[in-house]
Protein backbone atom coordinates (compact mmCIF):
# COMPACT_ATOMS: atom_id res chain seq x y z
CA UNK A 1 0.00 0.00 0.00
CA UNK A 2 1.66 3.49 -0.84
CA UNK A 3 1.27 6.20 1.30
CA UNK A 4 0.80 9.53 0.19
CA UNK A 5 3.66 12.27 0.98
CA UNK A 6 1.41 15.46 1.53
CA UNK A 7 4.84 16.94 -0.70
CA UNK A 8 7.30 15.95 2.02
CA UNK A 9 8.97 12.99 1.32
CA UNK A 10 10.75 11.62 4.25
CA UNK A 11 13.25 8.55 4.03
CA UNK A 12 14.94 6.54 6.29
CA UNK A 13 16.69 3.16 5.99
CA UNK A 14 15.23 0.32 8.21
CA UNK A 15 17.33 -2.85 7.30
CA UNK A 16 19.49 -1.25 4.77
CA UNK A 17 15.79 -1.02 2.51
CA UNK A 18 14.76 2.84 1.93
CA UNK A 19 11.59 3.54 3.33
CA UNK A 20 8.93 6.82 2.28
CA UNK A 21 7.34 7.88 6.00
CA UNK A 22 3.94 9.16 5.62
CA UNK A 23 3.50 10.82 8.79
CA UNK A 24 -0.35 10.95 8.41
CA UNK A 25 -0.30 6.89 8.54
CA UNK A 26 2.01 7.22 11.44
CA UNK A 27 0.30 8.96 13.44
CA UNK A 28 -2.93 7.09 12.94
CA UNK A 29 -0.65 3.76 12.90
CA UNK A 30 0.79 4.97 16.48
CA UNK A 31 -2.58 6.03 18.16
CA UNK A 32 -4.45 2.59 17.06
CA UNK A 33 -1.61 0.83 18.67
CA UNK A 34 -1.78 3.05 21.42
CA UNK A 35 -5.53 2.57 22.05
CA UNK A 36 -6.10 -1.32 21.22
CA UNK A 37 -3.58 -2.48 23.00
CA UNK A 38 -4.24 -1.42 26.28
CA UNK A 39 -7.59 -3.11 25.84
CA UNK A 40 -5.70 -6.50 25.01
CA UNK A 41 -3.75 -5.86 28.28
CA UNK A 42 -6.52 -5.62 30.21
CA UNK A 43 -8.16 -8.56 29.51
CA UNK A 44 -5.45 -10.45 29.90
CA UNK A 45 -4.97 -8.39 33.41
CA UNK A 46 -8.94 -9.78 34.48
CA UNK A 47 -8.22 -13.53 33.51
CA UNK A 48 -4.96 -13.38 36.04
CA UNK A 49 -7.36 -11.77 38.49
CA UNK A 50 -9.73 -14.65 38.13
CA UNK A 51 -6.95 -17.26 38.25
CA UNK A 52 -5.41 -16.20 41.30
CA UNK A 53 -8.59 -15.65 43.17
CA UNK A 54 -8.98 -19.97 42.38
CA UNK A 55 -4.88 -20.31 43.37
CA UNK A 56 -5.49 -18.50 46.91
CA UNK A 57 -8.49 -21.19 47.24
CA UNK A 58 -6.30 -23.73 45.81
CA UNK A 59 -3.13 -23.33 47.96
CA UNK A 60 -4.17 -22.19 51.08
CA UNK A 61 -2.16 -23.32 54.09
CA UNK A 62 0.15 -24.49 51.65
CA UNK A 63 3.04 -22.28 51.23
CA UNK A 64 4.27 -20.94 54.52
CA UNK A 65 4.97 -17.24 53.20
CA UNK A 66 3.49 -14.13 54.89
CA UNK A 67 3.20 -10.36 54.34
CA UNK A 68 1.71 -7.91 52.23
CA UNK A 69 2.56 -7.76 48.51
CA UNK A 70 4.08 -4.35 47.02
CA UNK A 71 2.54 -2.04 45.27
CA UNK A 72 3.03 -2.97 41.03
CA UNK A 73 5.77 0.25 39.29
CA UNK A 74 4.78 2.08 36.61
CA UNK A 75 6.29 -0.25 34.18
CA UNK A 76 4.03 -3.42 35.86
CA UNK A 77 0.86 -1.47 35.08
CA UNK A 78 -1.15 -2.34 31.66
CA UNK A 79 -0.73 1.16 30.50
CA UNK A 80 3.08 1.41 31.28
CA UNK A 81 3.37 -2.08 29.40
CA UNK A 82 1.38 -0.13 26.75
CA UNK A 83 3.57 3.51 26.52
CA UNK A 84 6.63 1.22 26.37
CA UNK A 85 5.65 -0.87 23.29
CA UNK A 86 4.02 2.17 21.86
CA UNK A 87 6.81 4.12 22.47
CA UNK A 88 8.72 1.22 20.91
CA UNK A 89 6.58 1.82 17.73
CA UNK A 90 6.31 5.73 17.32
CA UNK A 91 10.36 5.50 17.58
CA UNK A 92 10.63 3.45 14.51
CA UNK A 93 8.08 5.33 12.49
CA UNK A 94 8.91 8.76 13.41
CA UNK A 95 13.13 7.52 13.02
CA UNK A 96 13.38 10.52 10.70
CA UNK A 97 12.68 13.33 12.87
CA UNK A 98 13.00 11.80 16.39
CA UNK A 99 16.47 9.73 15.84
CA UNK A 100 18.75 8.90 13.03
CA UNK A 101 18.12 5.90 11.12
CA UNK A 102 21.01 3.86 12.68
CA UNK A 103 18.64 3.97 15.95
CA UNK A 104 15.71 2.96 14.19
CA UNK A 105 17.10 -0.11 12.79
CA UNK A 106 18.60 -0.48 16.41
CA UNK A 107 14.85 -0.44 17.84
CA UNK A 108 14.04 -3.41 15.36
CA UNK A 109 17.08 -5.60 16.31
CA UNK A 110 15.89 -5.08 19.51
CA UNK A 111 12.75 -5.88 19.32
CA UNK A 112 13.69 -9.10 17.03
CA UNK A 113 16.79 -10.01 19.93
CA UNK A 114 13.91 -10.17 22.72
CA UNK A 115 10.65 -11.99 20.73
CA UNK A 116 14.13 -14.70 20.18
CA UNK A 117 15.86 -14.48 23.23
CA UNK A 118 12.86 -14.76 25.44
CA UNK A 119 10.76 -17.31 23.46
CA UNK A 120 14.57 -19.28 23.42
CA UNK A 121 15.15 -18.81 27.98
CA UNK A 122 11.14 -19.55 28.41
CA UNK A 123 10.78 -22.87 26.59
CA UNK A 124 14.60 -24.32 27.25
CA UNK A 125 15.20 -22.95 30.34
CA UNK A 126 12.91 -21.22 33.11
CA UNK A 127 9.83 -24.20 32.54
CA UNK A 128 12.32 -27.18 32.75
CA UNK A 129 14.62 -25.91 35.74
CA UNK A 130 11.67 -24.96 37.82
CA UNK A 131 9.92 -28.14 36.91
CA UNK A 132 12.70 -30.32 38.71
CA UNK A 133 12.97 -28.22 41.36
CA UNK A 134 10.18 -27.14 42.65
CA UNK A 135 6.79 -28.67 44.16
CA UNK A 136 3.93 -29.40 42.14
CA UNK A 137 1.47 -27.13 42.48
CA UNK A 138 4.14 -24.31 43.61
CA UNK A 139 5.46 -24.96 39.90
CA UNK A 140 2.29 -24.46 38.62
CA UNK A 141 1.01 -21.38 40.82
CA UNK A 142 4.33 -19.50 39.87
CA UNK A 143 3.93 -20.38 35.81
CA UNK A 144 0.58 -18.78 35.92
CA UNK A 145 1.95 -15.84 36.74
CA UNK A 146 4.60 -15.98 34.38
CA UNK A 147 3.27 -17.10 31.66
CA UNK A 148 0.71 -13.69 30.56
CA UNK A 149 3.97 -11.87 31.09
CA UNK A 150 5.79 -14.22 28.72
CA UNK A 151 3.17 -14.27 26.27
CA UNK A 152 2.19 -10.07 26.39
CA UNK A 153 6.26 -9.82 25.73
CA UNK A 154 6.52 -11.69 23.61
CA UNK A 155 3.16 -10.44 20.93
CA UNK A 156 4.71 -7.10 21.54
CA UNK A 157 7.90 -7.45 20.33
CA UNK A 158 6.16 -9.44 17.58
CA UNK A 159 3.63 -6.76 16.71
CA UNK A 160 6.45 -4.21 16.76
CA UNK A 161 8.39 -6.20 13.81
CA UNK A 162 5.46 -6.28 12.00
CA UNK A 163 4.62 -2.67 12.50
CA UNK A 164 7.94 -1.82 11.00
CA UNK A 165 6.74 -3.58 7.48
CA UNK A 166 3.55 -2.22 7.72
CA UNK A 167 4.41 1.09 7.72
CA UNK A 168 6.61 0.78 4.17
CA UNK A 169 5.38 2.58 1.55
CA UNK A 170 4.18 -0.94 0.04
CA UNK A 171 2.73 -2.33 2.90
CA UNK A 172 2.96 -5.87 4.19
CA UNK A 173 2.03 -6.72 0.57
CA UNK A 174 5.24 -5.43 -0.99
CA UNK A 175 7.40 -6.61 1.95
CA UNK A 176 9.17 -10.00 1.13
CA UNK A 177 6.04 -12.52 1.64
CA UNK A 178 8.17 -15.65 3.43
CA UNK A 179 8.79 -12.80 6.78
CA UNK A 180 5.24 -11.39 6.30
CA UNK A 181 3.93 -15.23 6.72
CA UNK A 182 6.83 -16.10 9.23
CA UNK A 183 5.26 -12.70 11.76
CA UNK A 184 1.81 -13.49 10.90
CA UNK A 185 1.61 -16.87 12.47
CA UNK A 186 4.05 -16.63 15.17
CA UNK A 187 1.73 -13.05 15.96
CA UNK A 188 -1.78 -15.36 15.71
CA UNK A 189 -0.04 -18.56 17.69
CA UNK A 190 1.63 -15.69 20.29
CA UNK A 191 -2.18 -14.01 20.48
CA UNK A 192 -3.96 -17.17 20.75
CA UNK A 193 -1.75 -18.63 23.82
CA UNK A 194 -2.20 -15.09 25.80
CA UNK A 195 -5.96 -14.08 25.22
CA UNK A 196 -7.72 -17.71 25.32
CA UNK A 197 -5.04 -20.98 25.55
CA UNK A 198 -3.32 -20.26 28.31
CA UNK A 199 -5.91 -18.73 30.81
CA UNK A 200 -7.91 -22.12 29.86
CA UNK A 201 -5.24 -24.26 30.77
CA UNK A 202 -4.53 -22.31 34.06
CA UNK A 203 -7.88 -22.26 35.17
CA UNK A 204 -8.06 -26.11 34.55
CA UNK A 205 -4.77 -26.39 36.80
CA UNK A 206 -6.52 -24.76 39.54
CA UNK A 207 -9.92 -26.60 39.32
CA UNK A 208 -7.59 -29.47 39.45
CA UNK A 209 -5.55 -28.16 42.76
CA UNK A 210 -8.80 -27.34 44.95
CA UNK A 211 -10.01 -31.31 44.80
CA UNK A 212 -6.28 -32.39 45.84
CA UNK A 213 -6.30 -29.87 48.53
CA UNK A 214 -9.35 -31.05 49.66
CA UNK A 215 -8.78 -32.64 53.59
CA UNK A 216 -10.81 -35.65 52.24
CA UNK A 217 -12.14 -36.97 48.83
CA UNK A 218 -14.53 -38.86 47.68
CA UNK A 219 -14.83 -41.55 44.71
CA UNK A 220 -16.22 -38.79 42.86
CA UNK A 221 -13.38 -36.35 43.86
CA UNK A 222 -10.84 -38.56 42.19
CA UNK A 223 -13.00 -39.51 39.36
CA UNK A 224 -12.99 -35.23 38.57
CA UNK A 225 -9.13 -35.42 39.61
CA UNK A 226 -8.47 -37.19 36.36
CA UNK A 227 -11.07 -35.89 34.08
CA UNK A 228 -9.40 -31.97 34.78
CA UNK A 229 -5.87 -33.90 34.27
CA UNK A 230 -6.86 -35.32 31.08
CA UNK A 231 -8.35 -32.18 29.96
CA UNK A 232 -5.68 -30.11 31.49
CA UNK A 233 -2.79 -32.36 29.25
CA UNK A 234 -4.79 -31.48 26.32
CA UNK A 235 -4.84 -27.71 26.43
CA UNK A 236 -1.34 -27.68 27.50
CA UNK A 237 -0.64 -29.71 24.71
CA UNK A 238 -2.37 -27.13 22.53
CA UNK A 239 -0.13 -24.53 23.99
CA UNK A 240 3.12 -25.69 23.65
CA UNK A 241 2.66 -26.79 19.90
CA UNK A 242 1.62 -22.95 19.50
CA UNK A 243 4.91 -22.26 21.46
CA UNK A 244 6.79 -24.05 19.22
CA UNK A 245 5.31 -23.00 16.19
CA UNK A 246 6.01 -19.44 17.33
CA UNK A 247 10.06 -20.51 18.50
CA UNK A 248 10.23 -21.91 14.80
CA UNK A 249 8.41 -19.05 13.44
CA UNK A 250 11.21 -16.31 15.23
CA UNK A 251 14.33 -18.41 13.71
CA UNK A 252 12.21 -18.60 10.63
CA UNK A 253 12.43 -14.58 10.67
CA UNK A 254 15.94 -14.27 12.03
CA UNK A 255 17.46 -16.39 9.07
CA UNK A 256 15.67 -13.93 6.59
CA UNK A 257 16.61 -10.95 8.73
CA UNK A 258 20.49 -12.24 8.61
CA UNK A 259 20.21 -11.95 4.57
CA UNK A 260 19.50 -8.26 4.88
CA UNK A 261 22.18 -7.36 7.02
CA UNK A 262 26.04 -6.56 6.55
CA UNK A 263 28.10 -6.68 9.40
Amino acid sequence: MHAMHDGCPWRVSVLTVGVDWAPRLMRRSTLLIACRLPLLLNMAQRRSVTTAAAAAGAGAGNDDVQGAMLEPSVVNTPWGRALGVTAAVAATAYSTTVMPSQAANFVHLLAFGIFLGTNVWNTFFVGLTMFKNMPRQMFGRVQSKLFPMFFALTTGANLVLLGSLQLSPAGLAGAPQNAVAALGVSAVSSLANWLFIEPKTTGLMFERYAIENKPSKSADDEADIKRLYKKFGMWHGISSLNNLVVLAATVAYGWILAGRLSL
